[in-house]
Order: structure tokens, then sequence, then C-alpha cells
């Protein structure tokens, strides 16, 4: 069961977990609790397509990611999605009539559970706006604001009392990594929850043996906080997200966890895109007639503006103008793009996210920008190729370049401002901020002059190309941004089955 669910990555990766061509894998997600209306939707989507091994997912379920049909089941299978629907449930924690229905639901799936000498798993992690660095480094600008009174610190008292009523035999708690210095009254929030976990109830509630998911070589019981934070790349991931993950076992289980071993090299940002079709940003405030007209004299204008400042980018700049114009206007893609995928992902995520099925693309679509904002992305990107990182802020962007914002110039202010996605590096962490302006995501192909589509992040984050996310493009980023890698609950899923079972 998976609570704070957000677009399902976490959940996602335990069902993939063990699931053949034929065959499902040895977990179900019986429900998803979330409160945003859009990412519910792209939940019972994705648990529709679930309710099927793969061969047999309906090919209503492929004519709706391409937008032939209105909905994703035909008059034979609308009872499969009334039940899949069923399993991914809109509410809010700390409201208490959704408190209740939570708890009810899961009263009834435990119990079912347990008739049936299965065990189950909570999953889940609290939002944490208020946990992260860049959330407490905006609370503090705010003199009103005190963290003892701000209810995101506490819903993870929620996860507690789930554990203590209905005593999973294991659970996964996820967070951002600010959780472990973060303060509340003088002491750490990590050591409290982390006391609390040991033994949510009390004295009379269940007791749980918690455990780092990456081996540390520490001794049961020495473990340290930094011990619980996991890094995506180090995991197989192609991206720089760290985060905070207790994994807790029951414990009358008396099974070890065996925790998973940190890899060398992880897949990069150029493996996971550039296989999918090329696009072109498309511009607010300047009328594009003629992508083989706009874009040379675009980067030609970008290059003039380099020399001055940064030859090599300059140059670099120029040498694109000349080709831009050459072939077929890339156009700024859509919500499909038939046509067979090219590129070659890396080996063990190739079938985890291609389907063979779905002969297309679905939410690659190019937002569109200010032609200043393009100008920067042309300069960002060619600069990261010549120099191999993004660069930093107003001392490094050509004055003609700077952005009207008063602070632009003010020391360490806005450094990772306009920041490329290297092709020969894993991404940074890929956030809800992809929902704003798309600045911090800017694509490493100077030629294509744009951010990152709703797909490339979604390959980032390891999501099948056949996840569907609900909403329009805004909500479909923040979902994608504020996910839990679906790789990265495959790999824990793995971890625990070898537990439990």
């Amino acid at each position: 069961m998976d609570i704070f669910a957000g677009a399902g990555g976490l959940g996602d990766g335990f069902e993939a977990y063990g699931r053949g061509q034929e065959e499902s894998g040895p977990f179900t997600v019986s429900l998803s609790a979330e409160m945003d209306p859009h990412a519910v939707d792209t939940l019972r989507t994705r648990a529709f397509y679930r309710s099927f091994s793969a061969p047999d997912v309906p090919r209503s379920y492929y004519d709706y990611a391409a937008g032939r049909r209105a909905v994703p089941w035909t008059e034979d299978t609308e009872q499969v999605w009334r039940q899949a629907s069923n399993r991914a449930c809109q509410l809010k924690l700390g409201d208490k009539a959704d408190d209740r229905t939570l708890d009810e639901r899961i009263r009834q799936i435990a119990a079912g559970a347990e008739r049936r000498n299965l065990p189950w798993v909570l999953v889940g992690g609290p939002p944490c706006q208020a946990f992260s660095l860049v959330g407490r480094a905006r609370n503090r600008g705010n003199r009103a604001y005190v963290p003892e009174a701000d209810d995101r610190f506490y819903l993870y008292e929620h996860y507690l009392k789930i554990l203590s009523r209905h005593r999973p035999a294991a659970f996964v708690l996820e967070n951002v990594k600010g959780m472990l210095s973060t303060k509340i009254d003088g002491h750490t929030l990590f050591e409290e929850i982390f006391e609390s976990l040991h033994r949510p109830g009390g004295r009379s509630g269940p007791r749980y043996r918690i455990v780092p998911v990456v081996q540390s070589g520490r001794q049961d019981g020495d473990w340290q906080p930094k011990d619980f934070l996991v890094r995506s790349e180090r995991l197989g991931m192609p991206q720089t997200r760290h985060r905070v993950i207790l994994l807790g076992i029951r414990d009358d289980i008396p099974n070890h966890i065996k925790p998973l071993m940190e890899l060398d090299s992880a897949p990069t940002v150029g493996e996971m895109i550039f296989g999918l079709p090329e696009l072109r940003s498309g511009s607010t405030d300047t009328p594009i007639s003629s992508w083989s007209s706009f874009a040379p004299k675009l980067l030609a204008e970008c290059s003039r503006i380099a020399r001055p400042f940064d030859r090599e980018t300059a140059k670099h700049l120029r040498l694109m103008s000349s080709i831009a114009g050459l072939g077929d206007d890339p156009g700024t893609g859509g919500p499909w793009i038939a046509g067979r995928v090219a590129g070659k992902l890396p080996t063990h995520l190739a079938q985890f996210i291609r389907d063979p099925r779905l002969h297309g693309v679905i939410q690659h679509e190019a937002r569109s920008h200010m032609k200043s904002d393009l100008m920067r992305y042309a300069f960002a990107a060619a600069f990261a190729q010549i120099h191999d990182r993004s660069p930093k802020g107003a001392k490094e962007f050509p004055e003609e370049l700077h952005p009207e914002h008063k602070s632009w110039g003010a020391p360490n202010r806005f450094v990772d401002r306009f920041k490329v996605q290297r092709a020969n590096w894993p991404s940074s962490t890929v956030t809800s901020h992809l929902a704003k302006d798309g600045h911090y995501f800017i694509h490493p192909d100077p030629l294509q002059v744009r951010s990152l589509t709703v797909r490339e992040a979604a390959r980032l984050q390891t999501f099948p190309d056949n996840y569907i996310f609900e909403g329009k493009a805004g909500a479909q980023r923040k979902q994608v941004g504020n996910a839990v890698p679906p790789w990265l609950g495959h790999q824990i899923a793995g971890v625990i089955h070898q537990a439990l079972k």
C-alpha cells in the first residue's frame, strides 16, 4: 500500500519487480493514496495498465496514449477499469474524514492479506517541502514562519499511526536528504523519526528493525544517519538524486536484509534521451515562420554576443549556426509522435523502460520560451559542450544575455539559474520546478534550443515509456519532478522480497 503516492513511481517499481512477459510479479499495489487530483488520475490509469500481463494490455490503452480514444478502456474492460480505479484514492492525510477512510481501507485490505497468509508492505514519502534545503532557505526569509507550526513537519506521524494500527510486515519511508539536518525545538528531526519508527505506538505497538537500503560497512545497530542516504547515480540511475530511505522489517520476521551494493558508474543524460525525436522550442514573443531561417540567425546573434566574452563558445555557436538551417523543421513535438524510437538505452534499463507495443512517443512536446531565454539556452548549451559545465550566473553570461532581474548580479545568486543537463553525465535532481520555467533543465544540444520535455524528464526518472501522466503539461511536469524513480522502487522491492519470501 502506497501513501503520499504522487504519480506512483515507488509503487510501480514494486509492481514491476519479478514481472515477466506472461506473469505478474510478487507485489501488487492494492491501494494508493494521494491528494493531488491529477496524480490520482495518473494512478488510476496506471493501475488499469498493471491489471494485465504485458502481452494482454488491451489495444485501447495504447490508442488512449496516442490520443485516438477518450478513455483507456472499452465495454469489455470497463469492469477492470472500475476495479483499478478503486485502488487509487484521492485523500488528504490530516483531514479527519479522509484519515478515517484511509484507515478503513487499509484495515480491510490488511485483513484480507492476513486471511491468505500474505505479508504486506507500506511504502510512501510524506511531502518534503518543509524538510528540503531549498524550502528551508525560503522559509528563513519569511519572518512570520514558525517551524513548529508547520503541519508538513508532522505528516510522518500519519505514517506512524498506520504502522501502529495495522502492523505491516515491512515498510519503506522516503524523503529528501534535508531531513537529516532539520531541527525542531533543538532536536534533530531524523533522530526523532528514526526512534519512533522502531516502536510505533509505544509499548503496545509493533517493533521494527530499521536498516539501510545500501550497504554501509557498519554493523547492525551502529548505523549513522548518513548510512540511510541513497545516491541514485550509484544504483544505476541517470540522475544525481539523493534521498533518505528508511527500510523497516517487523521484529518477529527473522530473515535478514541483504542491502544493495553501489555501482561505479551511472547512465548518462545522452544515453537516456538522445534516441527520442529531436525537437525545437517555440517562441512566445517572436513568430517563427521558418525554423531554417530563425535558428541560424539566433545562433549567429548569440555567437556575436559571446565573442568578446568567451571566444571558444562563440566559435562553437558560429559552427552551430552554419548547420542549424539544414534539414527539415523538427517541430515542437506533441502529446503523441508516431514511429519507431531510435537509440540504445543502458542494458539494465532497456527492457524496464521500452515497450515494443507502443509504436511511438507520448508526452514529448517542447514548451515555448521568450526569444531572450532561447538565446540564453543556446549560449548555456554551447558553453557546456566546450567547458563541460553550465555557466555560473552573471559572471559567466555575457551582459547582453543577463535577464532583467534586480538580484541577478548579486554575489552567489542564481548561479544555477540556467542549468544544462550535460549529455555525458547523469542529470541533476529532477524536481517539481520543472513545471515552472525549465531554466534548470536545458537540453544539452544547442541546435534544439529548449528545455526538457515531460518524456525526457520521465526517462531520467526511469519511468517506462508507456507511463501516462494525466493532466495538462504543467501538472505532468510536477508529477514527474515529485516522483520516486521506479527503478529505485524496483531495487528496493527486490531487497524486501528476499527478506519476506
